[in-house]
């Protein structure tokens, strides 16, 4: 995770893919290759963050003791529910509550797809830079008449009002 943190702290940093290739030839012995390394591992599209790159950037920052420009607020708790929604995913359950951080305000979904019915958490929270983190989850249960299925969990997490928007899309079949 060190080297790809670094390549997307560095992405983050540097707007020009042909200025980021240098930066790292010059600071990776496989320099140019870790940008393709990256972008295979869903962390970069072209030479942009995705919402995994930049909870990476932003992981590498906090580990390395490095300043992150952008609203680092926001972005520690995109990437605290970025985290708890990766957990939940590889762990096969619901997404519950007890992942979310401090401040976030229950609100109504902004896409209207997610019934109440199900088991849903949205929330949202808004930070002093103009930033927004949003989450709209929910857990429901596929099954019809006498036929069972297991529960699917499906989430959408964003971050607004920075430099970049990011989305991140997510689904699991809970066991």
């Amino acid at each position: 995770m060190a080297i790809d943190g670094f390549v997307c702290w560095t992405a983050h940093a540097v707007d020009d893919s042909a200025e980021l290739r240098r930066v790292l030839d010059a600071q990776l012995p496989a320099g140019s290759r870790a940008v393709a390394d990256a972008q295979s591992a869903g962390l970069l599209e072209g030479t942009r963050l995705r919402a995994p790159g930049l909870a990476a950037a932003h992981e590498f920052a906090e580990q390395s003791g490095l300043p992150m420009s952008g609203p680092t607020d926001a972005i520690a708790d995109f990437t605290a529910l970025l985290d708890g929604l990766d957990t939940a995913a590889e762990e096969g359950r619901r997404f519950e509550p007890d992942a979310i951080p401090e401040g976030f305000e229950s609100i109504t979904p902004s896409i209207d797809r997610y019934d109440r019915s199900y088991h849903t958490v949205n929330v949202a929270k808004e930070y002093p830079s103009g930033a927004t983190v949003e989450l709209n989850y929910r857990s429901r249960d596929p099954s019809h008449g006498e036929e069972r299925k297991p529960n699917v969990s499906n989430g959408i997490l964003w971050l607004r009002g920075t430099d970049a928007a990011y989305e991140h899309h997510t689904e699991w079949e809970e066991r």
